[in-house]
């Protein structure tokens, strides 16, 4: 009878463990008697401007066609290279450390500090001045983003847009694991100055509002680790260890039932 007892207890400890563990880790959360889901939350962002080490993609549209493959290329390069991670390496236009472009045709071009919108305007009016009735396009060719720490898949990865958040990125990564701190989330940020840390929260739902929610290309997203703990286990792991000893547990149980 007493071991019984004691059985029971355990297994009821083991449940009470198993149902804890499954927890789930939330994101922007509004503070109490505040959630509201139709609340607009403005969003802060500025144009990005670009910098050293940025790779410009630009392209000429004209009838003048031997101006254009200047700037173009052709469509067997094209072919190839889309299958390559290295095709605006190779193909696009670098800024340089004195944040120049060299253009063919034209020459070198100051672009640093510029948004993309006004380096295709000036592109745009030293092209007119040599062939007539042009269109020129320019993007920045791969907004690049490193997620390194507690991410299921950490690495480099390319975005495919003007612009990504914080949340966006971390889901390219395969989001945070366990281990995660979503409290505080660590963003580097290079400029021309050097380097600037920044930590988001994302728990807080105030963050969809903070000029840091929005990347910048090549920053950096480090997810820390929570602060160390007496149990801080793997919780998948831990739970499927909790199951099988409940089973075995009730197994135990239900014979000495039979046995009474």
């Amino acid at each position: 009878m007493f071991l019984r007892n004691r059985l029971f207890i355990l297994l009821s400890v083991v449940v009470l463990l198993c149902s804890c563990g499954t927890r789930k880790h939330r994101y922007l959360q509004a503070p109490k008697g505040h959630e509201l889901y139709d609340t607009l939350y403005q969003k802060s962002l500025s144009e990005y401007r670009l910098q050293s080490g940025d790779i410009l993609y630009i392209k000429v549209l004209t009838k003048d066609e031997e101006f254009a493959d200047l700037f173009n290329v052709s469509q067997s390069q094209t072919q190839t290279a889309s299958v390559s991670n290295s095709y605006y390496y190779i193909y696009g236009y670098p800024i340089n450390i004195e944040g120049e472009i060299e253009v063919p045709g034209i020459g070198k071009i100051h672009v640093a500090r510029l948004t993309v919108t006004e380096v295709e305007k000036i592109v745009h009016q030293k092209v007119s001045e040599i062939v007539y009735d042009s269109q020129v396009i320019v993007r920045l060719a791969g907004f690049r983003i490193n997620i390194v720490g507690e991410v299921k898949s950490p690495g480099e990865y390319t975005v495919y847009r003007d612009q990504t958040s914080v949340l966006a990125a971390l889901s390219l990564a395969g989001d945070m694991n366990y281990y995660g701190n979503r409290k505080q989330v660590m963003i580097l940020r290079t400029t021309e100055a050097g380097t600037i840390p920044y930590t988001i929260d994302l728990t807080d739902r105030e963050a969809l509002s903070s000029p840091r929610f929005y990347l910048q290309p090549n920053d950096v997203i480090y997810v820390q680790p929570l602060p160390r703990t007496l149990f801080r286990v793997n919780v998948t792991d831990f739970i499927q260890y909790l199951t099988a000893l409940s089973s075995s547990l009730a197994i135990v149980l239900a014979i000495l039932s039979l046995t009474k």
